[in-house]
């Protein structure tokens, strides 16, 4: 006979974990479920023929009040990315840099051939609109998509 659960977690990434430690820690009966062969799901490394290979690409946003909560940033031995990317167009990379975080790179950033300047200063307008206030202040607002916001 089955055990009796109260909850049951669908998926086993870091949200599903979060929850199931919670409820665990609660001594609250639950079941995780899981469609892959492990957990972690997209923060997840295999190991084949000696290599290690991530299956996904995950940015963890150190600011999530849960996170923080949760896992021990020191022990993961976090490293910081480059806030932009390198962007293969016309048969070579451009780099598109943040910025605010960078800029001394935004001249470079806003005249390389990805997409339109006008666009560029669409997406600038949109992150100046949602600095301006506090995260409950965003939430305050009608929820839209990115591009009915830009």
């Amino acid at each position: 006979m089955a055990a009796k659960v109260d909850v049951i977690v669908v998926g086993s990434g870091l949200a599903g974990l979060c929850c199931a430690l919670k409820l665990h820690q609660g001594g609250i009966p639950f079941l995780l479920l899981e469609t892959s062969d492990g957990v972690g799901g997209r923060v997840r490394t295999d190991r084949i023929e000696g290599f290690l290979l991530d299956r996904g690409f995950q940015v963890l946003l150190t600011a999530y009040p849960e996170a923080q909560r949760v896992l021990d940033y020191r022990a993961l031995d976090l490293r910081y990315f480059y806030p932009g990317a390198l962007v293969r167009f016309g048969g070579r990379f451009h780099k598109m840099a943040d910025p605010w975080r960078h800029p001394l790179e935004a001249f470079g950033s806003l005249f390389a051939p990805v997409g339109k300047i006008t666009d560029k200063m669409k997406v600038g307008r949109l992150r100046r609109k949602t600095m301006g206030g506090s995260v409950e202040d965003l939430f305050r607002h009608p929820e839209t998509t990115t591009l009915e916001g830009l």
